[in-house]
């Protein structure tokens, strides 16, 4: 148990304390399992319990009670999860949709992700490799998981990597929502006769 407030167990191949600073520090498959559910694991933990500071580095990968997987560099967290700053971000949503991003920084229930793309394209769907039929690329992308919303300031989206229209300002709901009023989550399809048609649905 890491702290007596927010219980947490710690697993690793070999973990060492220093009583006098307050530090703990896990090598190896290292594993945090915090009460809410959320993981965090990284080849090295380190956790500052008299500020209540974890950093993780190498191959962290991050679970969260949504269903949602993300792998980073480094990771610096206050409060379990609640409050983060990664780097270098490739996430895996639960809807099977995916994220890159070079920094995500966590406020509570703001997320906020530098320099993103998004795209719900699988992988193993891709027409040509590593290019999804189509993305957006954001300087930022804000998600409010309060509001269930996605915003993206200044993004575009793209085509088979190709840049085609410009959006200033746009948000959508995020995947956990089934049913709102305003625009929906953009889709692209592919017609033998047609070609990509581009759709925004209104609820």
């Amino acid at each position: 148990e890491l702290n007596a407030e927010q219980p947490s167990i710690l697993y690793a191949d070999k973990i060492t304390t220093d009583q006098n600073n307050g530090i703990i520090s896990a090598f190896g498959d290292a594993v945090i399992e915090n009460k809410d559910g959320t993981k965090i694991k990284a080849d090295k933990i380190t956790y500052d319990n008299n500020n209540d500071i974890l950093i993780a580095t190498d191959d962290v990968v991050i679970n969260d009670i949504e269903g949602n997987t993300y792998f980073l560099d480094t990771v610096e967290s206050f409060d379990g999860i609640n409050n983060l700053y990664g780097n270098n971000v490739k996430a895996r949503l639960n809807d099977g949709s995916r994220i890159v991003s070079a920094d995500l920084k966590k406020t509570n229930n703001i997320t906020i992700l530098e320099e993103a793309e998004y795209t719900p394209c699988k992988e193993s769907q891709y027409l040509i490799k590593n290019c999804p039929g189509w993305k957006l690329k954001s300087k930022k992308i804000f998600q409010d998981n309060e509001k269930k919303t996605v915003y993206y300031d200044h993004a575009r989206l793209h085509l088979f990597n190709i840049p085609i229209i410009y959006l200033p300002y746009f948000s959508h709901p995020d995947p956990s929502v089934n049913k709102r009023t305003g625009f929906l989550m953009p889709t692209i399809q592919t017609d033998n006769n047609l070609g990509e048609q581009f759709s925004l649905p209104y609820f």
